[in-house]
């Protein structure tokens, strides 16, 4: 992994603060998939932390210098003050190999509408149901209505394929407006109870698209064509130079 600050190696202490937002996203072939929403969501989350905009023409050019003429990668860009943007570069990730099982646990991210750093609780529930078999954690409200997993969006779909968001507290994910602007979408509250009143689910975050297999050991159907046209959708998207 390399990492820098503003153009140059990051030094220990600049990466010590939990405090602060970041945004995480692949690159392919030098390019990304959404760049704009990318550059919004750093923009809008540092005016509400610190006050002030960040021009994304400075991201983009400290993302192409840690980049070094790497073609793919995984890429963060973290702001932990005002000033500094940091950026790591790391190997490329990919999708699971098999659909999700995942398990509710009673919990929200503090501040859910900001990606931002420290993210404890729910790597820590989601570690704890790996080890009880499941894949990933589906965070849920007090009143148990599903809301994200640990590190993804989760949508199901309607047979008419129209793809229903939970109405809870959650990250408006960068990868979940992609599939809004080229998949019919709604929103409403979705519990354990009613998943399996629907065509399928998914799981959605800069990575891709994975099919969701159960929720809490209720299986979702196969989604087949309709999720293989969200996936082909997305697909199309083109990937913008950084």
């Amino acid at each position: 992994m390399r990492i820098e600050t503003d153009g140059r190696p990051a030094t220990a202490a600049e990466l010590f603060s939990t405090y602060g937002h970041f945004t995480a996203l692949q690159v392919r072939g030098g390019g990304v998939q959404g760049l704009a929403n990318h550059l919004e969501r750093l923009d809008t989350a540092h005016r509400e932390l610190f006050r002030r905009p960040l021009p994304g023409g400075r991201v983009r050019d400290l993302v192409r210098h840690a980049l070094d003429g790497t073609a793919d990668a995984s890429v963060r860009v973290m702001l932990r003050d005002a000033d500094r943007i940091t950026v790591s570069v790391d190997a490329p990730r990919h999708l699971p190999a098999a659909p999700q099982r995942l398990r509710s646990v009673p919990y929200l991210r503090p501040f859910p509408h900001l990606k931002h750093l420290g993210g404890f609780a729910q790597l820590e529930w989601a570690q704890r149901v790996r080890l009880d078999g499941y894949d990933d954690a589906l965070l849920t409200t007090p009143d148990g209505a599903l809301a994200e997993s640990s590190t993804a969006n989760i949508g199901f779909l309607r047979a008419d394929g129209i793809v229903v968001w939970p109405d809870a507290p959650q990250l408006h994910g960068t990868a979940m407006r992609l599939v809004e602007a080229t998949t019919p979408s709604t929103r409403q509250v979705v519990r354990s109870g009613d998943v399996h009143a629907f065509a399928g689910g998914f799981l959605v975050n800069s990575i891709g698209v994975v099919a969701v297999a159960s929720v809490n050991d209720v299986p979702l159907p196969d989604a087949g064509d309709l999720l293989a046209g969200v996936v082909e959708r997305l697909a199309a998207v083109p990937w913008e130079p950084v």
